[in-house]
């Protein structure tokens, strides 16, 4: 009994980890719900804790479920155990405040002031029950049990706002796979709220004064997308009170901005939203929750946001395309190779480039890119100060965006305000004019025609503005080395640092203000700085994910020496898959207590973190050359220096 624990406690052997203090049995419309107490002992028996967890069937939520939704859908399951997650949280704030029986929940760091749905390690559904795990302190069971309890009673579901949330969650899913199969990047839906209360808050600004997205008037920018929702139509909301959907049979209708692939621009005066729009389309990878006025806004989902880092921490990467012809030091023969590059404090430039070469590597599909936190020399370099610096050792992005788009059909969305040289490149130009989005590329167009008189050749490689992408060991494939990964240990436990920005993976590294200053030194391995990682959204949960995701990547490559960085996290994708998120956290309960639970980051995210892992080393992957292509592109490369050169000597 609760009471008798104290009683209890002082007399159980030390190397108990857990025991099963009381079950309970409930019976909501026939379909049972087990909740069992568990004990997890520390050194002082008065800061025990409790793990309630509760298991409930399917049918038990709604008894039509099954032939609503579809389980073999990702996102459907995860749609569910967000919902009840949010549900639990609101009732335990009920029940804290009537009882005050919930002691230190503040400290968990709950999720409900998050609007993004991910996969969770502490709530999880399959196609047969929903598992609920609650952790309180000592003396809170009873109140544990009831929260779990009444957020999952049959009659106390609210099977409208449910199955809203689903729709919501599914339709955002099925309209990210219409836009890669149309060849777009994202959409903006027309109602959608974009800016949020503060720069604090994740809550959308009231309207108004906050002005509703529209798209462009007379453009085809202005979209409108067919999604097929089955009898999921039914509960997709706007999202605003006006209608800007209509249905049709199994289709939703939605009209808004269409980016399409191609070099995109968002122009537009200071405090005009421009970079408010590219949150949105950041955000857009993830899926959000009804009202939070995006979520008929969507990016494709392998979209990265690149900026600089200065200070970042840089291992073997090929950043060729845009650093090379270093200056050679004195008393070296030589200057440093940049397709190998490697830094413990790279620069604001020398990042951005890492960062570009890396989403290459990644095989993303677009760049997000605010020239207020990117270098500005990386960015562009004006005709002026290419005629006064001959002899510069940076290719800027603006360069190579094109070239980039046409050999890596990647493309860039990029905020610009106070460098014209861009308009020579975009395909398509949104201009921000009182927080209201005109297309502009015309406009944009017949400037690049007066102010550019014609493009100056750049080292003979092609239009200064439009070089071609060299493809000369760019992408880079790597793997870590195993000397690099020997020197974690083998006892590998995550520790949040800094506020919840970055992590460890050292075992013998904890959360302390004396730790905390080894960041400065030199001794820093096993530290990541994800601070300025742009779409890690879910705050200390995301982060403690990206963590367990790093602590198993590092224990698999050691095991596996010979796999390459992709087929980690495809071997870490289909673990989650398989298993969950809450296998990861199973031998690592290190911040079970104080974060409560881990979201789970995008594979970009993890490979971010991995890449930024100080200490370890890569290396690139030995390429296998079939000799038939080999003796193909020679021929080909013959034959067109040969065409070459009879153009040349036409005369």
């Amino acid at each position: 009994q609760n009471r008798n624990l104290k009683e209890v406690l002082p007399f159980l052997h030390s190397s108990f980890t857990s025991v099963i203090l009381h079950l309970s049995l409930y019976d909501f419309n026939l379909n049972y719900i087990y909740i069992m107490w568990h004990c997890k002992f520390y050194p002082d028996p008065l800061q025990q804790g409790f793990l309630v967890r509760a298991d409930c069937k399917i049918e038990a939520l709604h008894s039509d479920l099954h032939k609503i939704i579809d389980f073999e859908e990702y996102v459907t399951p995860v749609a569910i155990a967000d919902f009840f997650a949010r549900r639990v949280d609101r009732i335990s704030d009920r029940i804290e405040l009537l009882d005050k029986a919930l002691q230190g929940k503040k400290g968990r760091g709950r999720s409900s002031n998050i609007p993004y749905i991910c996969e969770r390690s502490d709530i999880f559904c399959s196609r047969e029950k929903l598992t609920l795990i609650v952790r309180v302190k000592e003396n809170s069971g009873e109140s544990a049990e009831r929260v779990a309890s009444e957020a999952l009673n049959h009659w106390n579901i609210p099977t409208l706002d449910l199955l809203t949330h689903i729709a919501c969650c599914v339709f955002q899913h099925r309209l990210r796979h219409y836009l890669a199969e149309n060849r777009m990047v994202s959409f903006i839906a027309d109602g959608a709220i974009l800016p949020r209360k503060s720069g604090a808050s994740q809550l959308p600004m009231s309207s108004p004064p906050a002005i509703p997205f529209s798209a462009p008037k007379d453009s085809d920018l202005r979209r409108t997308v067919k999604i097929r929702m089955g009898v999921l139509k039914a509960f997709c909301r706007t999202c605003s009170e006006q209608e800007n959907f209509e249905s049709n049979e199994d289709q939703v209708e939605v009209t808004g901005m269409a980016i399409p692939a191609g070099v995109t621009l968002i122009a537009g005066g200071g405090y005009h939203g421009k970079s408010t729009l590219l949150r949105t389309i950041s955000a857009g990878v993830y899926n959000k929750i009804p009202g939070d006025g995006r979520e008929f806004c969507a990016t494709v989902h392998d979209a990265v946001s690149v900026r600089a880092e200065d200070g970042r921490y840089v291992s073997n990467c090929n950043v060729s395309a845009f650093i090379s012809n270093l200056p050679v030091p004195p008393g070296c023969k030589a200057s440093l190779d940049t397709r190998d590059f490697s830094s413990n404090e790279a620069s604001g430039s020398t990042s951005q480039a890492a960062n570009v070469a890396e989403a290459i590597e990644m095989e993303a599909t677009a760049m997000l890119i605010d020239e207020d936190i990117s270098a500005a020399n990386f960015m562009a370099r004006d005709g002026r100060m290419r005629a006064l610096v001959m002899d510069e050792s940076i290719t800027p992005l603006l360069y190579r965006v094109n070239g980039l788009f046409n050999a890596h059909n990647i493309s860039s969305i990029v905020v610009v305000g106070g460098v014209g040289d861009w308009l020579d490149v975009p395909h398509k130009v949104i201009l921000m004019d009182r927080y209201v989005a005109l297309d502009a590329t015309d406009k944009a167009k017949s400037i690049s025609r007066q102010f550019s008189y014609g493009h100056v050749q750049y080292g003979g490689r092609g239009v200064v503005h439009r070089l071609q992408w060299d493809q000369d060991g760019t992408p880079v494939h790597r793997r870590p080395t195993l000397s690099s990964l020997n020197s974690f240990g083998a006892k590998l436990s995550v520790a949040l640092l800094d506020g919840g920005v970055m992590f460890s993976i050292d075992g013998d590294i904890e959360e302390s203000g004396e730790k905390m200053q080894c960041c400065e030194s030199t001794d820093d391995n096993g530290f990541v700085d994800m601070s300025r990682c742009e779409q890690l959204v879910g705050r200390k949960p995301q982060l403690y994910g990206c963590g367990l995701c790093v602590e198993w990547i590092v224990k698999q490559a050691k095991q596996n020496p010979t796999l390459g960085i992709k087929e980690l996290l495809n071997d870490l994708q289909q673990e989650i898959e398989e298993k969950g998120l809450a296998s990861l956290s199973q031998h690592d309960t290190s911040l079970i207590e104080s974060v409560g639970f881990a979201l789970l980051p995008r594979r970009h995210e993890v490979f971010m973190a991995l890449v930024r892992l100080r200490g370890i080393q890569f290396e690139e992957m030995p390429v296998v050359v079939n000799d038939d292509e080999d003796i193909a592109k020679r021929e080909e490369t013959r034959r067109k220096e040969e065409l070459a050169a009879l153009w040349a000597s036409r005369r």
